[in-house]
């Protein structure tokens, strides 16, 4: 069995990460997003909004594991997260969509002409679904959501409520009327983090994604969410493994370059070899989601954790390698760290993430265990 990427899925990768190089500003020191929409359009033109639609609905019906790469180069470039929570919705729609969904939805989704942003996150509320106070009654959505990025920017909102005591998903656009979009200040300006407030909003029986027949599709999305920010996450970490190795070659202190110093090449040799680690949790992740295997859940959110710890930790290594320009804005290290804390605690933060990998796998003993006496 070969577990390597193939040349077409790498060739992939390296042209996202090559398009996003066309937009400095996205990396610049200055927390802008002018270039959103310019990178935005050329992405869509590249067809990576198609990638996920099958063929059947004119698109191009690659797997998670074929976008791994790509989305991994996306968390290097430092995209808008609006380009991630698109692609997990369109992986949502082709799950548990129904045909009227798909027809309607995957049209523009594949075009890059509708940008869907998810909103999860509630203040004090943490991440399990059935905590969760935003919901649906009598038709209408009532609720306020946080930390949801790229609201502002788009045209639909993918909306986890509660639904006659049942986690549902519900597309909602971002001009109904009851809804109200405010940007939120954050660490990283750039994510465009904001705050959607639902006073009242009519919610038809087809905006529920699926019909809101069982809570499987905010079970996907929590996993399908925690497995693409592990490789967002991964990827900035690799940029700054990457930064940190050229600067080392080129600085020099005593007449000698400090990546010939002891001190220097072990860091480097550490984050080198976490980044390895983290991008092989973080590709099992991709597969065991684009599979649906029992595993599920509990790579997603051993990758989810992990990659995130690796992409802070790299971060500050990069900082400190660099000594005091490190520290500088015009190094613009501080975008990446700004943009691992938030995708660190988006969908999850790592403490509760590495709780549901414990909770799985004692369950999954436990169900081993109760077969072994079953068969004895």
């Amino acid at each position: 069995m070969n577990f390597a990427f193939n040349e077409e899925q790498r060739s992939l990768g390296e042209t996202v990460g090559q398009l996003l190089s066309d937009f400095p500003a996205l990396t610049a020191p200055d927390l802008s997003r002018e270039q959103d929409d310019d990178a935005w359009n050329a992405l869509a033109e590249l067809g990576l909004f198609s990638l996920l639609v099958p063929e059947e609905n004119d698109g191009v019906g690659l797997s998670l594991v074929d976008v791994a790469l790509s989305v991994e180069a996306l968390g290097a470039g430092l995209a808008s997260p609006l380009v991630a929570s698109t692609l997990i919705a369109t992986e949502l729609v082709k799950r548990f969509g129904t045909d009227a969904q798909k027809d309607a939805l995957f049209g523009p989704l594949a075009t890059g002409e509708l940008k869907v942003a998810i909103a999860y996150t509630e203040r004090g509320k943490g991440t399990d679904p059935e905590k969760l106070a935003c919901a649906i009654s009598g038709g209408c959505l009532s609720g306020t959501k946080i930390a949801v990025a790229g609201a502002d920017a788009a045209d639909r909102l993918l909306v986890v409520a509660r639904n006659n005591d049942q986690a549902s998903l519900a597309f909602v656009e971002t001009g109904a009327a009851g809804v109200t979009v405010r940007q939120q200040d954050d660490l990283d300006p750039s994510a465009a983090l904001c705050e959607v407030a639902f006073d009242g909003v009519e919610i038809a029986a087809d905006a529920l994604l699926g019909g809101g027949a069982s809570d499987a599709p905010v079970n996907a999305l929590l996993d399908l969410a925690a497995t693409v920010y592990s490789g967002l996450t991964i990827g900035i970490a690799n940029r700054m493994l990457e930064t940190t190795v050229e600067y080392a070659k080129t600085r020099e202190q005593f007449g000698k370059a400090i990546g010939s110093f002891q001190s220097i090449k072990h860091r480097c040799a550490d984050m080198a070899v976490l980044v390895e680690a983290g991008r092989a949790t973080s590709y099992f992740a991709f597969w065991n989601c684009a599979e649906d295997s029992a595993e599920r859940a509990q790579t997603a959110s051993a990758a989810k954790a992990y990659c995130a710890d690796i992409a802070r930790d790299a971060c500050n290594e990069a900082i400190q390698i660099h000594g005091g320009m490190g520290f500088t804005w015009e190094m613009a290290l501080h975008r990446y760290l700004r943009r691992a804390k938030v995708l660190e605690s988006a969908f999850g933060n790592p403490a509760w993430h590495y709780r549901r990998v414990h909770a799985e796998a004692v369950a999954g003993r436990e169900a081993d265990a109760t077969a072994c006496r079953d068969a004895a």
